[in-house]
């Protein structure tokens, strides 16, 4: 069974292999993107890394335009599970939102702070140390962002505490990836340290906690797509001889084999990524 200090660590090791792969910064994501069906990848591993990089900003100005962020992520929101605060920074700079930026990984948190103050919205990004199921204070949010987190909640659990925490007529707005086949969920949640979860699971648990599924946007065939570009980036390292650490060699291995395997999973029906959109009651 997954626990919270499973995933607190894994992020935590994560930490200077994303700042590497998509940093420097301030907006650093620590998500999958978007890419069209007809992009080509760079020639050059840097130009790949860019791709990737805008990749992940293309993801959240689509999710923006999907779920209306001129109207509900303008005010006062929660950025659950912020990684290293790149969503946070964006709901802040491009929609001058206040941002609640919760992570379980401590020295995250300052992290965010700091990018954030580079990026110029230090007073608008509130980084905080917490459980995203258990969130502290007593501030009501006018909505609630999860993109790429909600996988490793439990989801009855967390939307019966959102029902605490957004007002009514707020909005949950979630982007992830759902299991379609039984096969897939014990190597992705193996391999990610999350709890995968079916389209049908989120429906109930959120109608339970009081809110509605709104709306829905498929986005498999566009996800797959930069994790085709991730395993070339991968490749592309390995092959340049530019990575000499065997820990570092080993890591990327896996990567290649694991991302490589649910590619498949994306592209073979096994696996939906989607934008979602949930309307407290």
């Amino acid at each position: 069974m997954i626990t919270s200090e499973d995933v607190i660590a894994y992020y935590d090791s994560k930490t200077e292999s994303i700042l590497r792969k998509y940093g420097p910064g301030p907006r650093v994501h620590f998500h999958g993107g978007l890419i069209e069906p007809d992009m080509v990848p760079a020639p050059t591993t840097e130009g790949l890394r860019q791709q990737l990089i805008q990749s992940q900003e293309d993801l959240l100005h689509e999710a923006a335009h999907f779920w209306s962020a001129e109207q509900y992520l303008s005010g006062t929101i929660l950025d659950v599970g912020c990684g290293i605060g790149g969503g946070s920074i964006f709901w802040a700079q491009e929609y001058g939102a206040c941002v609640f930026a919760i992570t379980n990984v401590p020295r995250h948190v300052k992290l965010v702070a700091r990018f954030a103050a580079q990026a110029g919205v230090a007073g608008q990004v509130i980084p905080i140390l917490g459980d995203a199921c258990a969130i502290p204070g007593d501030q009501v949010f006018d909505a609630a962002v999860a993109i790429d987190v909600s996988c490793h909640l439990d989801r009855e659990a967390w939307f019966h505490h959102l029902a605490l925490r957004v007002r009514p007529g707020g909005r949950v707005f979630i982007g992830d990836s759902f299991a379609q086949r039984e096969d897939v969920r014990e190597p992705f949640d193996r391999y990610w340290v999350t709890r995968i979860g079916t389209l049908d699971e989120y429906r109930s648990a959120s109608a339970a906690a009081g809110f509605r599924l709104d709306k829905m946007l498929d986005l498999t065939t566009r996800t797959a797509r930069f994790w085709e570009f991730s395993v070339l980036y991968s490749r592309r390292l390995l092959d340049a001889g530019v990575v000499k650490r065997e820990e570092e060699v080993q890591r990327l291995q896996r990567s290649i084999h694991w991302q490589s395997l649910f590619l498949r999973a994306w592209t073979d029906g096994g696996i939906v990524a989607a934008l979602l959109s949930f309307v407290r009651s």
